[in-house]
């Protein structure tokens, strides 16, 4: 597992960051877009390996 710290940018321009523990960026990032479905844009970056 790892931490990601997650960028967000909604339809209406806001934006914001989160982080998380997950396997991988692609789970990561298909959470994001099911938690937040009007997301125009996610990405995820690996911060640290999680133990």
């Amino acid at each position: 597992m790892n931490i990601y710290r997650i960028n967000i940018t909604m339809g209406d321009g806001s934006r914001g960051r989160c982080s998380g523990i997950f396997r991988d960026a692609w789970e990561a990032i298909l959470q994001t877009l099911a938690d937040f479905p009007d997301a125009r844009s996610v990405s995820a970056v690996r911060i640290r390996r999680f133990a």
